[in-house]
C-alpha cells in the first residue's frame, strides 16, 4: 500500500506512539487503587459497626445489672419499711443462731420471730404501783430491760439487711462488669491490651492496699469489702499468676478486657494548686496539649502572652482521691447509707410506700407512733481494741446492761400523751439511700434538648441525672489493604498518589483519590474507637396515682427500676465521667506518674531525669504530653503564634490607593468563636 502525507506529518504521528499506552497506565493504577481503597473503606465501616455493636451491648448489659442491684437493695428497704424484717424467721435466725456472738443468750427469752404487734406494750401507769401505792421498781426494771433487748434485736437484724446492701452495691456493678465483657465480646470485640493493663495495674494496687488510706474502713455494715472485692475484679479480668500471657486462648478462654470504662477515682489524681501561677490549672487538662500540638493559634491567643519562664508550672500538690465510695468504683451505684428516720418520713408523706404493704403486713408507721411511753438510760461494758490499721472497734458484752431509771420521778416521766405505749422502733433503721449524683436536669438543660436536639419531649421516666451511668469504650486495631501507601506516618512524608500524577491526564482523579488515603491515615483506619453510655430507669407511681423519680420519695432507693436505654453520652455527666478512659493509659500514666514529678522540680527536664530513672518503661506514654510543654515553653513558638494573631487577614484601599489592614487574624479567631475557650478549661480543684 502506497503511505500518502508528508513526511513531516509522518514523523509528526510516529511521535504520537505509546501516549494512550501511559495514559491507560496511570488510569489502570488509580483504578486499582480505589478498589484498594473502596475494599478499605468498607473494612473500616465494617470494624466501627463492630465496635459500636460491642459497646453498646456492654453499657446496656452493665446498666442492666445496675438496674437489678438498685431494685434488690429496694426490696431490701422494703423489708424494713414493711415490718417483714420483724417477722420472717430467715433474719431472726441469722441473729440467733449466729456461733460468734452471745445472741442467743441474750435474746432467749424473745419470741422468735417477734412480729409488729408481739413487740413491747408497755404496762399503763397504774400497773407499775403495788396495792399499799408503792412503786414496783423490779417490774419497771423488768420492762425497761425487755423493750432494750427488743431494740438490738431489731438492730441486729436491721445490721443483716444493711450488709446484704452494701454486699449488693459491690457485687452487682461488678457481675455486670464481667458480664458487659462478654457480651462485648459476643458482638465481635477482641482482647484489649491497654484496658488489661491499665486493670492489673489497679488490682494491684488494690492488693498491696496502696489505694486507699489508713483511713478508709475495713467494713462497710459490717461487710469486710476488700477481699472480696479483689477476688471479684480478678475473676473478671480472669487473670492470675498462672496467666501471664493475656493473649492465651487455652480452652477457648479469653484473658483479658474487650471495653472499659473510666478509671476509678482512687486512681486519677487531684492538683491543687498552692501559687498563684495562672498556668498551673492547665497541667490537668488533655485539651491544652492537644492544642499546643495542633498550633491552634486562635484558641492559644490568650496563653501565648502570660510568663512561662522558669518554673512557670508553679507549686502544686498532688494527691490521690482517698474518700473512699462504700461501694464498687467500678459501675458504681452511687448510694449511700442514712441511719435516720427522714427518708421513711418522706417517702411515706409522698404516698410512695403504702402501694408496697400487702399481704397483710403494715408500714412500721401504722403499728408504732413517735411517742415514746418512758424515758431511760441504758449503758455496756465495751471493750475496746485498736487494729493494726489504726481503726478502732467497739465490742459490746450485751449479758451485762445497766439500766438507769429514776423511781423518785417515775408519776412525771411517764408519757401519758403515748396512745399506742410502744417505743418507736423507726429511728433503730437504717435505709439505702440515693446520693447527690442523682438529680433532675436543669431546666435549661431540659429545654435545650426538647427544643434542639430531641424530635418531643423526654419520655417520663427518663428525664433525670442517673447517678448509675455505665459507660464503656472500645479500642480495635484494623488492617486495611491498601495501608499508609509508602507514606511515613510521622516526620517528612513522602510524594503521595495526587503528588505523583498532579500533571497527568487524570490528575483530578489521583488528587481524590490522595485525600481519601490521608483520611484512612489520620490513624482512625487502623485504631477504630466506639463509646457508649446506658442507664437503669424507672419513676415511682404513689398511693394517689402520681408519677416520681426515683430519688423524689425521701431519696429512698425502692424497686422502681423498669428498663435500661442508651443515652447520648453528653447528655448525663457525673464526677465519674471525666471523659478519661481506661484505654487512654497515655494520659492516665502522665497525669498519675509524670505530672507529681513537675512539682519540685527546677525545669521540665530536670523532671524527665526523675521519670527516666522512676519510670523507664512508661517515658513512651509521656512523651506526646511532655513534648507539648517543651513546645509551650519556647519564647520563639509563642512569638510565632502572637505574630500570627497579629498579621492582617482582610486589606482595604484609601482614596490614595494605598492599602491598609483592617482585620487581623485575630478579629477573625474571635468573631469565629475561637480564642476564648481556653479561658473555660477545667481549672485544678
Amino acid at each position: 500500500m502506497k503511505r500518502t502525507g508528508t513526511a513531516a506529518t509522518i514523523r509528526r504521528r510516529g511521535g504520537e506512539h505509546g501516549q494512550v499506552l501511559i495514559l491507560a497506565v496511570v488510569t489502570l493504577i488509580l483504578v486499582i487503587i480505589a478498589i484498594l481503597l473502596l475494599f478499605d473503606v468498607q473494612t473500616v465501616i465494617r470494624g466501627k459497626v463492630k465496635a459500636q455493636n460491642g459497646v453498646d451491648a456492654a453499657a446496656l448489659t452493665g446498666a442492666e445489672w445496675q438496674k437489678h442491684s438498685l431494685n434488690l437493695i429496694g426490696e431490701l428497704n422494703l423489708v424494713r419499711a414493711t415490718g417483714t424484717l420483724i417477722s420472717d424467721p430467715f433474719f431472726a435466725r441469722g441473729v440467733l443462731e449466729n456461733p460468734n456472738s452471745n445472741a442467743a443468750e441474750f435474746f432467749a427469752d424473745l419470741p422468735n420471730p417477734i412480729t409488729q404487734e408481739e413487740f413491747t406494750l408497755f404496762p399503763e401507769k397504774a400497773e407499775f404501783y403495788r396495792p399499799d401505792g408503792s412503786l414496783d421498781v423490779e417490774k419497771l426494771k423488768e420492762e425497761v430491760l425487755r423493750v432494750e433487748k427488743e431494740k438490738r434485736f431489731l438492730d441486729a437484724l436491721d445490721g443483716i439487711v444493711s450488709q446484704l446492701q452494701a454486699r449488693l452495691s459491690f457485687v452487682g456493678p461488678l457481675v455486670g462488669f464481667g458480664a458487659a465483657q462478654q457480651a462485648a465480646k459476643n458482638n465481635g470485640l477482641t482482647f484489649n491490651s491497654r484496658a488489661t493493663e491499665f486493670y492489673i495495674s489497679y488490682l494491684m494496687h488494690l492488693g498491696n492496699g496502696n489505694v486507699y488510706d489508713l483511713h478508709t474502713p475495713i467494713f462497710v455494715k459490717d461487710y469486710g469489702w476488700r477481699t472480696p472485692y479483689v477476688s471479684m475484679l480478678n475473676s473478671v479480668l480472669d487473670y492470675s499468676a498462672y496467666h501471664n500471657d493475656l493473649t492465651d486462648h487455652t480452652e477457648g478462654r479469653a484473658y483479658g478486657l474487650a471495653v472499659a470504662t473510666t478509671p476509678p477515682p482512687s486512681f486519677t489524681p487531684i492538683l491543687t494548686a498552692n501559687s498563684s501561677s495562672e498556668l498551673t490549672n492547665y497541667l490537668g487538662d488533655k485539651r491544652f496539649y492537644d492544642l499546643i500540638h495542633a498550633r491552634d493559634w486562635c484558641e492559644l491567643d490568650r496563653l501565648l502572652r502570660l510568663d512561662f519562664s522558669g518554673n512557670w508550672w508553679g507549686d502544686f500538690e498532688c494527691k490521690f482521691d482517698n474518700n473512699f465510695l462504700g461501694q464498687s468504683e467500678i459501675l458504681p451505684l452511687h448510694i449511700e447509707f442514712s441511719e435516720t428516720q427522714g427518708p421513711y418520713d418522706e417517702a411515706n408523706e409522698a404516698k410512695a410506700l403504702s402501694r408496697y404493704a400487702n399481704g397483710g403486713k403494715k408500714l412500721f408507721s401504722d403499728t408504732f407512733n413517735s411517742e415514746i411511753p418512758y424515758e431511760y438510760t441504758v449503758s455496756d461494758n465495751v471493750v475496746t481494741s485498736e487494729e493494726h490499721d489504726g481503726n478502732k472497734h467497739t465490742y459490746y458484752t450485751l449479758t451485762n446492761i445497766t439500766i438507769a431509771i429514776n423511781a423518785a420521778l417515775f408519776e412525771e416521766s411517764y408519757n401519758d400523751k403515748d396512745a399506742d405505749r410502744r417505743y418507736n422502733l423507726l429511728p433503730h433503721l437504717t435505709w439505702a439511700t440515693f446520693n447527690d449524683e442523682w438529680i433532675s436536669y436543669e431546666d435549661e438543660k431540659k429545654n435545650r434538648w426538647e427544643n434542639n436536639i430531641l424530635r418531643g419531649n423526654f419520655k417520663p421516666g427518663m428525664d433525670y441525672n442517673s447517678g448509675a451511668l455505665a459507660f464503656f469504650e472500645a479500642q480495635q486495631d484494623t488492617v486495611t489493604v491498601s495501608g499508609n501507601m509508602g507514606r511515613p506516618r510521622h516526620g517528612a512524608r513522602a510524594p503521595d498518589v495526587g503528588q505523583v500524577f498532579a500533571n497527568s491526564a487524570a490528575g483530578a482523579d489521583a488528587r481524590g483519590v490522595s485525600g481519601a488515603l490521608a483520611r484512612l491515615d489520620n490513624g482512625s483506619a487502623d485504631r477504630i474507637k466506639a463509646n457508649s453510655k446506658a442507664k437503669p430507669l424507672g419513676r415511682i407511681k404513689t398511693e394517689d396515682g402520681r408519677f416520681l423519680r426515683p430519688f423524689e420519695a425521701g431519696r429512698m432507693v425502692l424497686p422502681v427500676f423498669t428498663e435500661t436505654a442508651l443515652i447520648p453520652r453528653d447528655l448525663d455527666a457525673n464526677s465519674y465521667d471525666r471523659g478519661i478512659s481506661m484505654i487512654d493509659l497515655d494520659w492516665i500514666y502522665y497525669l498519675t506518674e509524670f505530672v507529681p514529678l513537675l512539682s519540685g522540680s527546677a525545669s521540665l527536664a530536670d523532671a524527665w531525669e526523675k521519670a527516666v530513672t522512676q519510670y523507664p518503661e512508661h517515658l513512651g506514654y509521656f512523651s506526646y504530653y511532655v513534648h507539648a510543654l517543651a513546645i509551650i515553653s519556647d519564647p520563639a513558638f509563642r512569638q510565632a503564634g502572637i505574630n500570627w494573631l497579629d498579621s492582617p487577614s482582610a486589606w482595604a484601599e484609601d482614596a490614595n490607593g494605598i492599602k491598609h489592614p483592617i482585620r487581623t487574624h485575630r478579629d477573625d479567631c474571635f468573631r469565629s468563636g475561637g480564642g476564648q475557650k481556653i479561658e473555660h478549661m477545667n481549672s485544678l480543684h
